[in-house]
């Protein structure tokens, strides 16, 4: 391993650097003083300021070493740090590292915690050298486990009884890892259009998708080959993310647990020209993401919205989600590049 202390490190919303004592407010504002995000972590809720300025100076301190690794996750746009994320624990013999991270309440649910552990997971393994890089959490505490995933770490098993957190002082630990020789080569660049005066705009995709019922979700299916079906779906305008309904099992279930990435394909149904056989039809292909919705609320929700676009009846829509809201899963489709065209046909 070449140690490299904790290198400036840049995602395309955020800024990961070493902290400063100056950062104490923020760190006390933002995250350090709320014991619901302090529920699972092995520290204290900061009662003061003060006790926040003492943890920066000394982890200010700390970064001078070429063997310490904790950042501050900083929000480009808000340009103050909102979280941290560090290595707690290291083996120099078998080359791993064990990483810990929060990030304050207010910016759950937006994918960031999951952006800054896959940047340090990158810059750990390929930069540094670790073979390998882990991460536990209580069991009670499933979220985390989810941006260990979405980082593309994997479970390898439960640790009974054999933790210790501010919620439980005798928890059971799920733990995750991801190895160097697993680390996901970056995306190819999406092709552009071949064609590009019929490229249409990404509002007119985001109209299209919004406006349109179903199209065709194609995974990667069984044996690799490529499986597409077609599927209903509600975009939500919010976090701009496709979501969908279906049963708990199935091939395409089956291939989303295999591998997330997938491509969705949404057509509208053309339009003539006057003295024209052949209609223009407007298309949009969104390339990303699957996952999974854990919530069981959430997914009922998403159910509601999916039917809301072919009936306004909410006695019906009600009744159908109370029988059959039991057997439902529902997942989300995140969007890595969109595009559109209009063609004509003939």
């Amino acid at each position: 391993m070449l140690h490299q202390g904790t290198k400036e490190l840049q995602t395309s919303r955020l800024l990961l650097r070493p902290f400063r004592e100056s950062d104490a407010e923020s760190m006390y504002r933002n995250w350090a003083s709320d014991p619901g995000v302090t529920r699972y972590m092995t520290w204290q809720t900061h009662e003061s300021e003060e006790t926040s300025r003492g943890i920066c100076a000394l982890w200010e301190k700390g970064s001078q070493r070429q063997d310490f690794y904790q950042w501050a996750i900083v929000l480009k746009e808000l340009d103050e740090p909102i979280g941290s994320i560090s290595v707690v624990r290291i083996n120099e013999k078998y080359a791993w590292a064990e990483l810990g991270y929060c990030i304050g309440r207010a910016w759950w649910g937006q994918g960031i915690t999951a952006e800054a552990l896959r940047a340090v997971i990158k810059y750990l393994l390929r930069e540094v050298g670790f073979r390998q890089v882990i991460a536990e959490h209580d069991v009670n505490n499933p979220n985390s486990g989810k941006v260990m995933r979405k980082a593309g770490m994997k479970q390898e098993g439960i640790l009974r009884r054999c933790g210790s957190n501010n919620a439980d002082p005798c928890c059971d630990l799920a733990v995750y890892s991801i190895l160097a020789e697993e680390l996901e080569e970056p995306s190819p660049a999406f092709r552009p259009l071949a064609r590009v005066k019929q490229a249409l705009s990404e509002e007119e995709c985001i109209r299209i998708l919004e406006r349109e019922k179903r199209g065709v979700l194609s995974v990667l299916g069984d044996g690799g080959y490529p499986y597409g079906v077609p599927i209903n779906h509600w975009y939500d305008p919010k976090d701009g993310k496709l979501y969908f309904h279906s049963g708990p099992i199935g091939h395409k279930i089956d291939a989303l647990r295999r591998d997330c990435r997938a491509s969705f394909c949404v057509m509208d149904a053309g339009t003539p020209e006057e003295n024209d056989w052949a209609l223009y039809f407007k298309s949009v292909i969104v390339f990303g993401r699957l996952e999974i919705v854990e919530d069981h609320e959430e997914a009922l929700e998403i159910c509601r919205r999916i039917s809301y676009k072919f009936t306004q009846d909410k006695a019906y829509i009600e009744d159908e989600v109370r029988s059959s809201g039991a057997r439902v899963l529902c997942f989300s489709l995140t969007p890595e590049h969109i595009s559109g065209k209009r063609v004509h046909e003939k």
